[in-house]
């Protein structure tokens, strides 16, 4: 053996070792619940970035493949490791053919996990322009077709939600869109948006309202905490039809499906946490018995 091969030999040995001590460090880190929260979120943010950098490097699926629908394809596989199992209710709503605007609540980075679990085919995203900004996830998001929003700019708002209308009707895309606007920990939705549901009427397109369970058993923001495990309930509701509505229609449609959405939320999240309970307790006593 040769002085190189000797040295690559030594850099591989010392680079086992250290992911060695960090895999035993991180598995006695865990042991403490606060610890586990800022591991979980960290990995949850990494992966995410990783997952928009996997997506820049295969960038032709612009041209002739469903880049939305890959991100999140290949976000499950990278997130599986998050130990948060998700049963969807009434996904074969998402195979009905024809562009529709999804509305979803929005509750925090683990939103993506959830999601990856159903993204539906051909449909991109109305995201906050503050995310323009950032790297890799910018790019991965142009070969996703999204379309950014500026929040604070109702004019600039406005001349979005009109490229996206047009952008819908000439690409036949589907939209998806989180109509709090930003990310709610309440056990409430908070006031929508009208962007969505204007842009439903002025393509004369279906609402698809969809409701994701409260996290707050598994996962706590303010008390830092994160569970090694979760539940989530989806419940994709039925198509709402806009055809034949005007702008005018809208303020009573955005109240009429915030207060379906606000009930199977409840609903959803009451089940989704019982089953939770079920789980760790079923865990505890298999624990007890070895």
């Amino acid at each position: 053996m040769n002085e190189t091969e000797t040295c690559a030999s030594c850099i591989i040995c010392q680079l086992l070792i250290i992911l060695s001590l960090l895999a035993i460090l991180f598995y006695f880190l865990s042991l403490n619940s606060k610890c586990l929260y800022f591991i979980k979120m960290t990995g949850i943010y990494c992966s995410i970035l990783f997952n928009a950098m996997i997506v820049c490097s295969v960038w032709p699926l612009y041209f002739f493949g469903d880049v939305p629908k890959f991100v999140f394809n290949f976000y499950y596989f990278l997130s599986r490791w998050t130990n948060i199992q998700v049963v969807v209710r009434n996904g074969e709503v998402l195979q009905k053919p024809g562009s529709c605007v999804f509305i979803c609540n929005h509750q925090s980075s683990i939103d993506f996990v959830v999601l990856s679990h159903f993204w539906p085919s051909n449909c991109t995203v109305m995201m906050k322009k503050s995310l323009k900004y950032v790297p890799f996830f910018n790019f991965a998001a142009f070969l996703s077709r999204a379309v950014f929003v500026d929040r604070f700019n109702r004019e600039k708002a406005m001349q979005s939600l009109e490229e996206c209308t047009k952008k819908v009707m000439r690409q036949k895309l589907s939209v998806f869109i989180f109509p709090e606007g930003t990310r709610n920990h309440g056990d409430e939705m908070i006031e929508f948006k009208k962007g969505a549901f204007n842009l439903a009427v002025f393509a004369q397109i279906p609402i698809i309202p969809i409701v994701i369970s409260s996290y707050k058993h598994f996962y706590n923001k303010d008390m830092r905490y994160f569970s090694d495990s979760g539940y989530v309930i989806v419940e994709i509701m039925d198509p709402i039809q806009t055809a034949g509505k005007t702008i005018q229609d809208v303020p009573a449609l955005v109240n009429v499906i915030r207060t379906k959405m606000i009930d199977t939320f409840s609903k959803i999240s009451k089940e989704a946490a019982e089953e939770f309970a079920n789980r760790q307790k079923h865990v505890s006593e298999i624990k007890k018995i070895h």
